[in-house]
């Protein structure tokens, strides 16, 4: 019976792993999706393995994106870095995994970990730098959420106020409302870099009953802790009814565990 459950354990995990690994693809520039058995990258240039056994090449410029297959061993050995803060040991092992698969997502992966290991450093204008660069080398990946928003976490960091104001008035006119929800709530961020805090609390409590019917309890408990900080920071006593209704209203919110100890 023992070995039964460990033979299921094992074959379960082993599925987990193979779901985990999309199949490999290719998106050309006209949008036809190319998809194959393997992909690798050299310098950016891809090479997709193909159902019948050929291997089709795409180079950069030709491909809107391209991703697919298992993680490198160098990007998860890096992940464990970062989420270790072993910041410095992340950092050079992140531009080893882009280097590894330039041009895959794995490799927009790679670089968005790079930046987060320099923000991790203190390091904010090489974090801005780094989206830049990836930014600058396909234009298409403004459009991802991780990279933009990674991209104005740095900005802040760096106290770009203007560039990312005038970003976030960009985001608010033009994205759904969950995106006009984050960009509230990072206007109450740039307050307290400012050491406006009464100005941030009216931003975040904006987006807490504004922003509602975004239903997603992670952006709106954001915004009832922080405006409970910010409250509780200027000794103001309401600062308990946020904390209650972040812990309350919002449990799945990764603010919920410490606005219930603030209560």
């Amino acid at each position: 019976m023992k070995t039964a459950r460990i033979f299921l354990s094992a074959a379960l995990a082993l599925l987990v792993g193979l779901s985990a690994a999309a199949a490999p693809y290719v998106v050309l520039k006209n949008g036809r999706r190319v998809e194959g058995t393997a992909i690798k990258s050299i310098s950016g240039i891809i090479s997709i393995t193909l159902a019948n056994g050929q291997v089709q090449q795409v180079k950069p410029g030709e491909y809107i994106e391209a991703g697919g297959g298992p993680k490198p061993a160098s990007l998860q050995q890096a992940e464990a870095a970062l989420k270790a803060k072993n910041f410095d040991e992340a950092a050079k092992l992140f531009v080893q995994a882009e280097k590894e698969a330039r041009g895959l997502d794995h490799g927009t992966s790679a670089s968005i970990g790079y930046a987060d290991a320099l923000l991790g450093k203190g390091d904010a204008a090489g974090a801005v730098a780094a989206y830049n660069k990836l930014i600058g080398g396909n234009a298409e990946l403004k459009k991802n959420p991780a990279v933009a928003w990674g991209r104005r976490k740095a900005m802040l960091a760096n106290k770009d106020f203007g560039a990312l104001s005038r970003d976030l008035d960009a985001v608010a006119a033009n994205g759904t409302r969950a995106d006009a929800a984050k960009a509230q709530n990072m206007r109450g961020d740039i307050a307290i870099a400012q050491n406006n805090v009464q100005d941030a609390v009216l931003e975040y409590l904006r987006t807490a009953i504004l922003f509602t019917d975004c239903n997603d309890q992670q952006i709106l408990g954001e915004a009832c802790y922080k405006a409970a900080e910010a409250l509780a920071s200027m000794r103001d006593a309401r600062n308990k009814d946020l904390y209650r209704k972040a812990a309350t209203d919002y449990p799945a919110s990764s603010y919920a565990a410490q606005a219930k100890a603030k209560m």
